[in-house]
């Protein structure tokens, strides 16, 4: 129990590391435009920490085991959008449009995964909703009538990966993250991305070890 606690504690904490040094970069001021920034670095970083869950790392296994592992990677998903939008109205109020080359990148992003996590809740989860006779009639007619089995939907589900690259380019865009003024804190962002997606894709390539998956 306690190290389920430790692990959860440290997930949803692990963003505060660079987000010291974005907050650094703005003066440690107090405003909407760093309340935005918050909220954007840890949508980011959960997002990163979604791709690590996703490779079944032995140190999350042993931690949470199987269900809880599962249930924190489903449930994250909708902090994230909720993070995300927060960040992106915020940003809004401050001035800062939709229309730019690196926002382009964050409303894909934010798009890419509010689509798969409906898709994955409704074809996908096995979760309490789909046992509303509509919602579980709906699953059963789509996966009769395009074919589609288990196996295909997680290959779909694999679509966030574009996502992962698209928020990693908006990240990277964004004056906060400015290497010659802040090049620690997107450092961090950047190892985090890449180190989940490495566990992310060896996990799929070694195949699922984990009974049941």
């Amino acid at each position: 129990m306690i190290k389920k606690v430790l692990f959860i504690f440290s997930f949803f904490l692990l963003p505060a590391l660079p987000l010291f040094f974005y907050l650094k970069t703005a003066g440690f001021a107090f405003d909407t435009y760093t309340l935005s920034m918050i909220f954007g670095v840890f949508a980011f970083m959960l997002v990163c920490g979604q791709f690590f869950l996703a490779g079944r790392p032995a140190i999350a296994v042993k931690a949470l085991g199987q269900k809880a592992l599962i249930s924190l990677h489903s449930t994250a998903p909708v902090i994230i959008l909720i993070l995300a939008l927060a960040h992106k109205l915020l940003k809004e109020r401050n001035g800062f449009g939709d229309d730019t080359f690196q926002a382009r990148f964050g409303s894909v992003a934010w798009w890419i995964f509010a689509i798969v996590i409906v898709f994955a809740s409704l074809f996908m989860a096995n979760t309490f909703w789909l046992k509303i006779p509509f919602l579980k009639n709906l699953k059963t007619f789509v996966y009769k009538k395009t074919g589609l089995t288990y196996k295909g939907a997680r290959l779909m589900h694999n679509i966030t990966v574009l996502a992962g690259i698209a928020i990693l380019i908006h990240v990277f865009l964004a004056s906060s993250s400015d290497v010659q003024v802040n090049p620690v804190g997107f450092a961090i962002m950047a190892f985090w991305m890449l180190f989940s997606l490495i566990v992310y894709f060896n996990y799929r390539l070694k195949g699922r070890n984990i009974k049941g998956k």
